[in-house]
């Protein structure tokens, strides 16, 4: 190769990865608008959001799977839920066991909703599936179509499992104890058997450190690794950090970059650690 043809490959080769890194900071910005929005608008949601994706972060990275599919997962279990926004609050926040039957019918819709939502943003047209499919039941007994085993897209069987994980504790007041139990139980029924395999040896670690003391400390005495018991709310409302995660320094950078919006309740936090 000519040494003109050399550079001119290597220009095209830095173009091409100059646009990758556009692209995928496009993407990511366009996710964290969402979530802002989300936030804003409903903060059980946004913290139901934000708490499953770092539970699929978690997950992922236990079970060793490639960087795009961890990206995957964690973009995905942010925008799960998007079809639910601006439904009623009750429905938000409820247990769709004991809904009424109009309530089941306008719930059952979100994940449909969600499709379309992200369908229509070009960058995130790879997660429509698994937003749509997050409700399917392993048995095919679950919403909208009735998939079964390993016809549900892999990320909707992940986060159907990680989702259901939270709001057993976040919205059912169930133990991690109990809810390792549940999930256990429906194994075959609701939830991958491979998958709950893998993920009880995460719970299991999550029991070990809720056996722990914690303790409230200052907003500025945070460490990775600590457990957040407490919710990290800004002056205008919107949740920053939501309690039930495990704190990284990716985390306390973006903690430190809003301090001084940090609403006073929150400047003080219960952790475990």
């Amino acid at each position: 190769m000519k040494a003109e043809e050399y550079d001119e490959t290597e220009a095209k080769l830095k173009l091409l990865e100059d646009i990758h890194r556009a692209t995928s900071k496009n993407f990511r910005d366009m996710v964290q608008l969402l979530i802002a929005v989300i936030s804003l608008s409903d903060k059980f949601l946004g913290g139901h959001l934000k708490r499953v994706a770092e539970i699929s972060r978690e997950f992922a990275l236990q079970c060793k799977y490639a960087k795009d599919i961890r990206e995957m997962l964690y973009f995905s279990s942010l925008l799960h839920d998007i079809g639910k926004v601006g439904m009623p609050e009750h429905i938000i926040t409820g247990n769709p066991e004991i809904f009424s039957k109009d309530d089941r019918v306008v719930y059952a819709k979100h994940p449909l909703i969600g499709e379309k939502i992200i369908n229509s943003a070009y960058n995130l047209k790879r997660i429509s599936g698994i937003i749509r499919s997050h409700h399917e039941h392993f048995n095919g007994t679950g919403f909208p179509d009735e998939l079964k085993g390993e016809a549900i897209p892999f990320g909707a069987r992940v986060i159907h499992l990680l989702s259901d994980f939270d709001s057993y504790i976040f919205k059912k007041g169930l133990s991690l104890k109990e809810t390792k139990a549940v999930i256990i139980n429906n194994t075959s029924s609701k939830y991958d058997p491979a998958l709950v395999e893998e993920f009880s040896t995460l719970i299991d670690k999550k029991l070990e450190s809720s056996e722990k003391k914690s303790h409230t400390i200052p907003i500025q005495s945070l460490q990775p690794g600590m457990f957040l018991k407490t919710d990290i709310i800004l002056k205008n409302g919107l949740l920053l950090l939501p309690r039930g995660i495990i704190l990284n320094s990716g985390m306390l950078t973006k903690l430190s970059s809003f301090s001084g919006f940090i609403d006073d309740r929150a400047k003080r936090v219960e952790v475990i650690y």
